[in-house]
């Protein structure tokens, strides 16, 4: 694929038919976006984010990337807004945890929202894989 930036890309691989874990998107389709403009501020080139479906390793796979930079984080409740399935537990979580520790490496780019988003989606598995424990033993 082409790159735009190449400053901070991250490309996140999700395994179809899984149990566990939903994809961040509700659509099948292939979806290429430039979110920057009004509600996003981007430093030229801007941010590209890329989702469709893919095959990795012979698995069908969600592929959800980021190419570029944000520069403001309280922006990315814009972002956070057109993704669904994140396993947030309120309004604006994943942008949340992203100003708090805006310091971090990869904080303002595809990686830092990655870390946060396997962060959530672990603890959503932790949380259903430890209430049918708690089930089982009640």
């Amino acid at each position: 694929k082409e790159q735009t930036n190449h400053l901070a890309n991250a490309l996140s691989n999700l395994r179809e038919k899984i149990n566990f874990c939903k994809r961040c998107h509700n659509i099948s389709a292939t979806i290429d976006w430039i979110p920057c403009g009004r509600k996003l501020t981007c430093s030229y080139p801007g941010i590209r984010m890329h989702y469709g479906p893919d095959s990795y390793f012979g698995n069908e796979v969600s592929v959800l990337e980021v190419d570029g930079q944000f520069d403001r984080l309280e922006e990315l409740i814009y972002i956070e807004q057109h993704l669904s399935n994140l396993s947030t537990k309120t309004y604006g979580e994943m942008t949340e945890l992203l100003l708090k520790h805006r310091e971090y490496p990869g904080s303002k780019n595809g990686s830092g929202l990655f870390q946060v988003l396997v962060g959530l989606k672990m603890r959503a598995t932790y949380e259903k894989l430890t209430a049918k424990v708690e089930q089982a033993v009640a």
